[in-house]
């Protein structure tokens, strides 16, 4: 488990201990998946339920439930043209609470150059008008072949693990990937897997069960959901909710954080510093708690939504390029340190940006209304170096840096954040 190191604070010339908040261990894990039968390619079933041109749309076999095998609706294309050498690097599209499988995704990926599959996490048909979506159909729209629906938060709690939403969803994600490996036209060594919110959440987990993948992107969402303090998470937690077995069936058995450290894959960890669901404490904690290489990006105001989890970071297919395609890393920063002597942060990075500026919060109390505030960094050739020291009363901060070309802004990435008692 990594841990964080705090150095003294210093306002003008006096110095004030700063002390990280004490972390929690993950809970040892129960891998409840036999990953030799989800790692076997599933069987495919053509449909005609609703199309949308270009695209193909598909049921693939899920894992079973009360005894029945399942069927995922999904849909799947590639680039338009002749694959390249090897084939198309292909990526796993997972949505999002209250989300479906949206075609303006997958068209998403293949525009950078990615085949791409997209499916229904809750046992639905896609219905609606958005993102790609065609005819305006009922939303919510079962079929007879569906596995469980996803109840609120963790409302199915009780039930036995296979008849859990958690269980499905991860497995029908592991289940594309395989079906995306029997494809001719896809390369077996370059599929990444990405998902937003519930979706962010589902593929941390799986990011520790299916080795296969060779990238994972979270976005907003992602472990550690029992630490935070949004209340509409908190409250499915003890004293209010689960038994002291529930709870640690969750911790062992669903949660992130019992996974993570298994990841060996490289992980991008995409968010705001402000997102209103998956407060940034436990966000930044679980790109802590990755076993392979993590990066943090963070882009202060990006708003938590599915087409704007796919549209508003550049970063998500730079990193992907860097992993599949040779492109240039994201930028690295080391974990921020602060001068006894002078007060000012140093930090150690490499990588290719235009700005750097500490974030820090003299808040306290729920991570939604904390307000934020800025120091700009000076670049030295190996470390950046806050032009002020931080303010006596900190809370928590973090550095983070970016690239502005013509008035857009790409390459963001963040230091780990630190939490001050």
């Amino acid at each position: 488990m990594k841990r964080i190191v705090v150095f003294g604070l210093v306002l003008n010339t006096a110095l004030a201990a700063g002390v990280a908040s004490p972390a929690t261990e993950p809970a040892k894990r129960i891998l409840v998946w036999n990953t030799r039968a989800l790692f076997k390619t599933p069987k495919v079933y053509p449909t005609t339920e609703s199309p949308v041109p270009g695209m193909r749309a598909l049921f693939y076999e899920g894992a079973n439930y009360k005894g029945r095998p399942t069927r995922i609706f999904s849909y799947y294309a590639a680039p338009d043209g002749k694959p390249p050498k090897g084939g198309w690097p292909a990526v796993v599209c997972a949505h999002g609470g209250g989300g479906t499988a949206y075609p303006d995704w997958v068209r998403k990926w293949n525009s950078n150059g990615y085949a791409a599959i997209a499916m229904d996490l809750e046992g639905h048909l896609p219905g609606g008008k958005a993102h790609g979506l065609k005819g305006n159909l009922p939303v919510n729209r079962g079929h007879k072949d569906s596995g469980p629906a996803r109840i609120d938060w963790f409302g199915d709690r009780g039930l036995p693990d296979r008849e859990q939403w958690f269980y499905h969803a991860a497995a029908d994600v592991v289940r594309a990937n395989s079906l995306l490996r029997s494809f001719p036209e896809i390369n077996r060594a370059k599929i990444g897997l990405t998902g937003i919110s519930w979706g962010g959440t589902i593929v941390s987990t799986v990011a520790g069960v299916d080795s296969r993948f060779v990238f994972v992107i979270p976005v907003y969402g992602a472990g550690f959901i029992h630490e935070s303090d949004n209340q509409g998470l908190s409250q499915w937690f003890p004293p209010k909710n689960m038994t002291a077995s529930q709870f640690s069936d969750y911790r062992r058995k669903w949660d992130p954080s019992a996974h993570l450290h298994y990841a060996k894959m490289p992980m991008l960890f995409v968010t705001s510093v402000a997102d209103p669901v998956f407060q940034i404490n436990i966000f930044a904690k679980s790109s802590q708690a990755a076993g392979g290489q993590s990066t943090l990006c963070m882009r202060p105001w990006m708003i938590h939504a599915h087409g704007n989890g796919w549209e508003d970071a550049p970063e998500i297919y730079n990193f992907a390029d860097s992993i599949v395609k040779n492109g240039p890393p994201l930028p690295k920063l080391g974990r921020p340190k602060v001068s006894s002597a002078t007060g000012l942060l140093h930090t150690s990075y490499t990588g290719e940006f235009s700005e750097a500026w500490v974030y820090f919060t003299t808040s306290g109390g729920l991570w939604k209304g904390r307000k934020w505030h800025f120091i700009e960094c000076t670049r030295g050739k190996k470390e950046l170096v806050s032009k002020k020291p931080l303010p006596r009363g900190t809370t928590a901060y973090m550095v983070y840096v970016f690239k502005e070309t013509g008035g857009w802004r790409n390459n963001h990435a963040a230091s780990e954040l630190v939490e001050l008692k």
